[in-house]
């Protein structure tokens, strides 16, 4: 997946340089796009509350856990900036849209 770390100007290699010691967030760039790794979401809590509500999508014929779109979207309100506002706004309307298709 060539992770870099997406935060730095120079876009380092992970598995070149990955982050020593106690780690909170990775903000990571990949072959198939950003990937936030957290450890805490705002407005939703900490790891374990985020697994048991995750959505599994599959990726290169692995599964994965990510935040479930309720969460996603409790968490782009708490952060209250207006990007995120909008985004929580547009992800309404996929939920919506899932919820007819289902």
């Amino acid at each position: 997946w060539h992770p870099k770390h997406r935060m730095t100007p120079q876009r380092l290699s992970f598995l070149e340089f990955p982050k020593s010691g106690p780690v909170q967030n990775l903000y990571l760039e990949t072959d198939y796009g950003i990937v936030d790794i957290l450890s805490t979401v705002l407005g939703v809590g900490d790891f374990g509350r985020l697994k048991g509500a995750a959505e599994l999508f599959e990726i290169g014929g692995r599964t994965y856990s990510v935040i479930s779109l309720e969460d996603l979207i409790t968490a782009k309100v708490a952060c209250g900036r207006e990007k995120d506002l909008l985004a929580a706004k547009e992800l309404r309307a996929i939920a919506a849209k899932r919820a007819q298709a289902h």
